[in-house]
């Protein structure tokens, strides 16, 4: 199970004391000589090629950045303190009292989310010292979406992961029962040299009752997706699963659906047989490299005229 959600505590480091100090160098004549204080670290959120969910934070409730050093006599400055590096997963949205302050969608984006107090001012060739900043502290919440292209959804056995196994080439446990894909998992795949991320979901349950509540938590995850393959295994009521799976993500959150592009895919054809006769709904057979090939190109293609709108 992927951690997606912490709340954290982060704070910036305060400045270093300015020093305030006089050198004599004579019975009659005494010289200012403090230095300045070093700068607090700041806290730098920065992203990862190397984690995957946010199950790091677990035990972290806060990070707190080094005070800079206090100046010393002789006009010497005090140390800056380093920066606090926070290594986040690639889709990382950091929200403060609800907005959104930034969102890590790049490999090599970092932002500055505390910055450390400037040093205290020494006494030299001033008479005075200045007092260092203060460092800055915020509560905030790491949402963390998984940046994929495409999302596979469907309801128990629809064939998801036996076909994002055979797009990524990866062995995902594939059972008859229901239910045995139970977290998000996601992962490239490669067609002409080029990439896809592919997600796949866990299996959506059908409601007995209009009221019955179903936990769908997981759908946040598609906030990244470009495409949506919804996936049904019944050549007889795949329409209606595909509009019953349409109708699942508009009740947990219909602004999902926007600007995605909808494709309707009937899986296992080579078991189940029959005819579709609408020309919306594409067909599969998992078994087939070259129907796995076509649907690669087909995602590619789609992928491309989006990247260009």
């Amino acid at each position: 199970m992927i951690i997606d959600i912490v709340k954290l505590y982060l704070q910036s480091g305060k400045g270093g004391k300015g020093h305030f100090s006089m050198i004599n160098l004579s019975a009659l004549k005494s010289v200012d000589s403090g230095g300045n204080g070093g700068k607090g670290g700041d806290v730098i959120l920065k992203i990862s090629p190397h984690i995957y969910d946010l199950s790091k934070f677990r035990g972290n409730k806060q990070i707190i950045a080094k005070d800079g050093e206090t100046g010393a006599k002789f006009n010497k400055q005090g140390k800056d303190a380093e920066p606090s590096i926070v290594f986040v997963p690639l889709g990382t949205r950091v929200i403060e009292k609800e907005k959104i302050i930034c969102d890590l969608t790049e490999k090599n984006d970092e932002f500055l989310i505390c910055k450390g107090g400037f040093g205290g001012k020494g006494n030299y060739r001033r008479g005075y010292s200045l007092s260092a900043g203060e460092g800055v502290g915020k509560e905030v919440t790491f949402d963390y979406r998984i940046p994929a292209d495409v999302a596979f959804l469907g309801f128990a056995n629809s064939g998801k992961t036996s076909l994002f196994n055979s797009f990524t080439n990866k062995t995902y446990k594939v059972a008859e029962y229901p239910f045995t894909t139970s977290s998000c998992i996601w992962a490239d795949s490669e067609y002409e040299f080029k990439i896809i991320t592919v997600l796949d979901t866990p299996a959506f349950k059908r409601r007995k009752t209009s009221e019955q509540f179903i936990d769908n938590k997981f759908l946040k995850h598609i906030f990244r997706c470009k495409i949506i393959v919804l996936l049904s295994d019944d050549c007889s009521n795949c329409e209606q699963d595909f509009e019953d799976l349409i109708k699942e993500i508009k009740i947990y959150d219909e602004s999902l659906l926007k600007g995605k592009i909808i494709l309707k895919l009937l899986t296992k054809v080579d078991k189940i047989g029959g005819k579709i006769n609408n020309k919306d709904i594409l067909t599969i057979s998992v078994n087939e490299s070259q129907t796995i090939e076509g649907l690669q190109k087909k995602l590619l293609e789609l992928l491309e005229l989006n990247k260009n709108e």
